[in-house]
């Protein structure tokens, strides 16, 4: 993961070879003449991103997969508050709805693939737990890169992820041989596996290499995904600036409508009508907090971006017309 995120800090030097590119402009230079010592500060949200990882990856093992895809919702809430407590943002009714229509969406879609499952998959309570708190880490991780790449350390998108997998990656690197030496109990699993401690440590990072390196598919969806989670990182870090964390959060679900359509279209899935549904509430949820679509009720799109930006327009044409009028009498 963290690999797949310093990839695009050599995509930054890379690209600042080229003078026509958009990373060697004018005002990217002038925005990245920071000292080095600030640009440390992108370590911050790359623990948060290791520490919330390692729940997910620790809570998937001990869930089953619907129940992990709709306790990721409660993403959207931590984000949410984070933004308020610490960013000091203040959210409006449509903005509210729609972070209800999404979590709304989600849990619909969870609860339906747990009927239809039939109880084949199997949740631990230890489980759930540790995808609460990565949850809260997950909103750290947003809130923090709000704060950092729209305040007074303003990188461009590309080297922010850079930044932050070279931070994880010395981190990681830094934990594995202390994980390597920590003992654990082997756990059976209900089909007599060992899903949480096969090797009688925490971590045991040549095992994992000669698994890597051993199995010719196993390499090439690591390669994959070094890829996918660098270009995932890069476009959910621009959506953080142009936009804001909250915005993250609430479109991050919807990600999961792409996967159901590709597993219904290659047959791992078959089509549940109540499934479209919550997808269908998840993603007009999205549209209604980031007001591409308004809601004409009750005055609640009173207070839409275009609607303040059009009173404060007249309020300032008023005010020059007064102050004209002032200096012709």
């Amino acid at each position: 993961m963290m690999a797949g995120e310093y990839l695009c800090l050599l995509a930054h030097g890379i690209s600042m070879l080229f003078p026509g590119s958009s990373e060697n402009s004018e005002d990217a230079k002038e925005q990245e003449n920071i000292p080095k010592t600030k640009r440390i500060l992108y370590a911050v949200p790359a623990t948060f991103d290791v520490l919330g990882s390692t729940c997910n990856f620790f809570a998937l093992a001990r869930v089953a997969a619907s129940v992990y895809q709709m306790m990721r919702a409660f993403m959207i809430v931590v984000t949410a508050t984070f933004s308020v407590l610490f960013l000091k943002k203040r959210y409006f009714v449509h903005q509210m709805i729609g972070i209800c229509l999404v979590i709304g969406g989600v849990i619909i879609v969870g609860t339906v693939t747990i009927n239809a499952s039939k109880g084949s998959g199997t949740t631990d309570p230890v489980g759930v737990v540790f995808l609460i708190i990565a949850q809260f880490f997950s909103g750290g991780l947003m809130v923090t890169e709000e704060k950092l790449i729209k305040g007074t350390i303003k990188v461009s998108p590309i080297l922010a992820i850079g930044l932050e997998g070279l931070s994880g990656c010395t981190l990681l690197l830094l934990m594995m041989p202390i994980l390597a030496f920590i003992p654990c109990t082997p756990q059976t699993g209900p089909n007599g596996e060992d899903k949480f401690c096969p090797y009688g440590v925490m971590e045991d990072a040549p095992a994992a290499i000669a698994q890597m390196f051993g199995d010719g598919p196993l390499f090439a969806l690591v390669i994959a995904s070094m890829f996918s989670i660098g270009l995932f990182n890069f476009f959910g870090i621009s959506i953080t600036r142009a936009l804001s964390s909250s915005s993250r959060a609430v479109i991050d679900p919807t990600r999961t409508l792409f996967i159901w359509f590709m597993s219904i279209l290659l047959g791992w899935e078959r089509f549940i009508g109540e499934q479209l549904v919550g997808f269908i509430l998840s993603t007009l949820g999205m549209f209604i907090f980031n007001e591409i679509i308004p809601v004409p009720f009750w005055g609640i799109h009173y207070n839409l971006k275009s609607k303040i930006e059009e009173r404060n327009k007249k309020r300032n044409e008023y005010i020059e017309t007064g102050i004209l009028k002032a200096i012709e009498q």
